[in-house]
């Protein structure tokens, strides 16, 4: 008898502690969602950023926000969050098809590839004439 209880005891807990990180927003599988989300990221993650346009990875992992004075936010998954950075020149990019990579050359952010279908060459060309930071 006193198994059952122990096993149920233990049972409950593990779902209970599941609920809880659930509850808390814990783990998962964080994605950009559409557009609006990526802009909202961008805003919430640079002071003063308004974007006007985006793109967002065809799987969700990263975006490129761009504002009116053609400045440029990338947004990229990292860990169970987001990361956004300020994309100034000089930059190093590489676009290969529909797949577009970043290396903002951070020591704490690795080369970002977005897959952004037949829009890659278009924000390719855009990141030629962002303003220097």
């Amino acid at each position: 008898m006193s198994f059952a209880v122990q096993l149920i005891g233990s049972l409950l807990a593990v779902f209970a502690l599941g609920w809880f990180a659930r509850w808390l927003g814990l783990g998962g599988d964080p994605r950009i969602e559409d557009q609006a989300h990526a802009i909202r990221l961008a805003h919430q993650g640079q002071f003063g950023f308004v974007g006007a346009a985006a793109v967002v990875d065809l799987a969700g992992y990263s975006a490129l926000v761009r504002d009116t004075a053609n400045r440029h936010v990338l947004v990229a998954v990292k860990g169970s969050g987001f990361v956004t950075r300020m994309v100034n020149q000089p930059i190093a990019g590489r676009l290969d098809q529909k797949f577009l990579t970043l290396d903002l050359q951070e020591p704490n952010l690795a080369p970002v590839t977005l897959n952004l279908g037949e829009a890659a060459q278009h924000w390719a060309s855009g990141l030629r004439h962002i303003p220097h930071g």
